[in-house]
């Protein structure tokens, strides 16, 4: 089977993710201008425009991609890229339940986030192609530089969840032993 992430596939991802996300970017632009997104979603605090999307998630894109393709071609590694594929879905589809019930106005969202917490207990949440998902997931919502700088305190959090939960496991199969 084959495990690799190609030079070629790697690319060919991040042109897409540049056409789709300057499409969006010129769409914005003809119907009624490029949005600006507030911190905290609040006028008061600082802007950021969608344009830095068009320059900083293709760049973003292209080195996650780079980091699943080192992690799969090392040879203690036990993921797949089927397994890879997976977690990428999984973080674009709560990215994208997330977007869709924040624009509708449907108050769930707090919910969804801590179910993404829960979660983070059992499966490795702080990994590129699930950080990836969900900025990708996210960026037609929110733009792209939010998702990203929220996605990496999330991953730290999740990081950090993980490495606790899986040292405590550790521990209690040593005392078992």
């Amino acid at each position: 089977m084959n495990n690799q992430l190609s030079q070629r596939l790697r690319l060919s991802i991040t042109v897409a993710v540049t056409l789709l996300v300057w499409a969006h970017i010129s769409w914005d632009y003809f119907h009624g201008g490029v949005p600006t997104h507030y911190i905290l979603h609040s006028d008061d605090m600082p802007g950021i425009p969608n344009w830095w999307g068009g320059i900083v998630l293709p760049i973003f894109t292209y080195f996650l991609l780079y980091r699943i393709a080192t992690r799969l071609n090392k040879a203690d590694n036990r993921d797949s890229l089927k397994l890879v594929g997976l977690r990428f879905m999984a973080g674009l589809l709560f990215a994208i339940s997330i977007s869709i019930t924040f624009l509708n106005g449907i108050e769930i969202t707090d919910y969804i986030m801590g179910l993404i917490f829960i979660l983070a207990f059992v499966f490795p949440l702080f990994k590129s192609e699930y950080y990836l998902g969900w900025v990708l997931g996210a960026s037609f919502a929110f733009g792209a530089i939010i998702p990203i700088l929220f996605g990496s305190i999330l991953c730290l959090i999740f990081f950090l969840i993980y490495q606790l939960v899986d040292s405590l496991k550790r521990l209690l199969l040593s005392k078992v032993k």
